[in-house]
């Protein structure tokens, strides 16, 4: 698997391990879950962390969006939601790696003048012949010129210092080492500050502009576990409307009250996504629902 094709700098980082066109606008993809990663770290419970979920439908997603809808290496992609759901078999911890196979369909919604494609994805995650598990996206995808052109309006001058936050404790939300940790406190029980280490190497596998949104992902999961709330969310579903920059600090701030956790992501006065956490699985898994 080419890994310019997912946008990873580390072949290590390429969960996918192949594709094949099945109709028009639909493949097939292979991936592989290692029994350990040095980042996305089995849970105690003996699962794959849930957000290899999350990062093999992002990965799914910039493949189709190449292979599928024609969008040229070196585009960048703005990511509109993204949600997972799945059943906790999909997750489950093996003497083998973990191979799937993703049913993808994709649907080219709008192509600009300027070369700019917007398209979605939806995904049927397969173990061991048995589907357990789907996501689906949303995504733009953007030429250098006019991606750079829209940047010049919001990058802010300066960037970066949000490193120097301090941590949480590392135990409280299950990590050994102080580097991955990437929730510092905030200002309420509630809110929490977003840490950005921009040397992270799975994190940061390559430079970026902005805020990685695997990053967020794991601030709000960092943050159901100091809570409490579990570290085996089995879904989540975001809307997301614009990049969380790396300066200045971004927060995350779950929303009071019972039922499944939801977070706003905010930053300088101003809301950038809002995401839905799928904690319990008394009823199946179920297909997260767009807003």
């Amino acid at each position: 698997m080419d890994r310019r094709l997912v946008h990873r700098a580390a072949v290590h980082e390429v969960l996918l391990t192949g594709w094949a066109r099945t109709a028009g606008d639909r493949y097939m993809i292979g991936a592989q879950w290692p029994r350990d990663h040095s980042f996305y770290r089995p849970l105690p419970t003996g699962a794959h962390d849930p957000l290899l979920v999350l990062e093999t439908v992002r990965q799914a997603g910039l493949l189709v969006a190449h292979v599928g809808a024609g969008v040229p290496v070196g585009h960048h992609f703005v990511m509109h939601s993204i949600g997972y759901d799945v059943d906790p078999g999909l997750l489950r911890l093996d003497r083998v790696p973990a191979d799937l196979t993703i049913d993808v369909t994709h649907q080219v919604h709008a192509r600009r003048p300027t070369g700019a494609v917007r398209l979605g994805i939806r995904t049927l995650f397969s173990r061991d012949g048995e589907v357990l598990g789907s996501g689906t996206g949303e995504m733009t995808c953007l030429p250098e010129a006019v991606f750079r052109n829209l940047r010049a309006r919001s990058l802010p001058p300066e960037a970066g210092q949000s490193a120097e936050l301090p941590p949480v404790e590392p135990r409280r939300v299950n990590r050994s080492r102080e580097e991955d940790v990437v929730l510092s406190p905030g200002s309420d029980p509630l809110t929490w500050l977003v840490r950005v280490d921009r040397d992270h190497p799975v994190l940061f596998d390559h430079p970026l502009d902005h805020v990685p949104g695997m990053l967020v992902f794991e601030a709000m999961r960092q943050a159901l576990a100091y809570t409490g709330r579990g570290l085996l969310p089995l879904g989540c579903h975001a809307e997301l409307s614009r990049y969380v920059e790396l300066d200045p600090p971004a927060a995350v701030v779950l929303r009071p009250g019972p039922g499944d956790p939801v977070f706003d992501l905010e930053q300088g006065g101003k809301t950038a996504g809002t995401v839905s956490w799928f904690i319990s699985s008394d009823d199946g898994w179920r297909v997260p629902n767009p807003r």
